[in-house]
């Protein structure tokens, strides 16, 4: 696997995740972002990242945690066909009230959710082209047109130089809102490999959405959004 180091949202060097695979051919369940048929040779191992930079932090985890983001889940992908082997990841976030104040954006905080969903994405895009994000379009992340599920995504490539080395890698990037909470997912792979990266692609396109959330669900758990799974 090419390893880069990321300034921003996205950083990794190296990867560590602990056991339990969802196989190929199985479904991957993202939290509050979908539900992903896994392409062929591909599998997801569930666990947190083992990153360098976030060592000093605590690791990957704590790293989210203190940078405004709340119920994480993360996946290490792995990719084998035949002699080929390669590494990347998933993970969700949810991005509420901390993270806007994170971003300089608390006066948001009493927006609706989708309104602080476009805040969010918009300052995402900005921070994505000052970090020279390489994309197609007018931005980074573009709104979808869907009344029923409102949501940005894009796919870009990240190029880092590393002792002389220049290094390429994709994401796919997801922001998504379920009616009161924002969810924010993303997908790494390697940007030389164009295989994975489509097939990427079409598994996030693809998945099935899940529900929006209503104020019946919210009443099941209590008056607190902020305690709702």
């Amino acid at each position: 696997m090419k390893r880069s180091t990321i300034i921003g949202l996205f950083t990794i060097l190296s990867l560590l995740a602990a056991p339990c695979s969802v196989n190929a051919a199985d479904l991957l369940s993202l939290r509050g972002i979908g539900t992903m048929a896994v392409p062929k040779n591909i599998s997801f191992t569930i666990g947190a990242q083992s990153a360098l930079p976030f060592m000093s932090e605590g690791g990957t985890s704590r790293y989210f945690t203190r940078n405004g983001f709340a119920k994480s889940e993360y996946y290490t992908m792995t990719y084998k066909d035949g002699p080929d082997f390669s590494y990347g990841w998933a993970m969700s976030h949810e991005v509420g009230i901390p993270y806007l104040l994170e971003i300089g954006e608390i006066k948001h905080k009493n927006d609706s959710a989708e309104e602080q969903m476009d805040v969010i994405a918009a300052y995402l895009n900005r921070k994505l082209s000052a970090d020279g994000v390489i994309f197609t379009g007018a931005s980074p992340l573009v709104k979808v047109k869907d009344d029923k599920y409102p949501r940005w995504e894009g796919a870009f490539v990240k190029e880092t130089r590393e002792n002389d080395i220049i290094y390429r890698e994709a994401y796919v990037v997801v922001l998504q809102c379920d009616g009161y909470f924002n969810t924010l997912g993303i997908f790494n792979c390697d940007a030389d490999r164009s295989d994975i990266t489509d097939a990427l692609k079409k598994m996030v396109a693809k998945r099935k959405l899940p529900r929006q959330r209503s104020l019946l669900d919210l009443s099941k758990k209590g008056t607190s959004l902020t305690e709702f799974e």
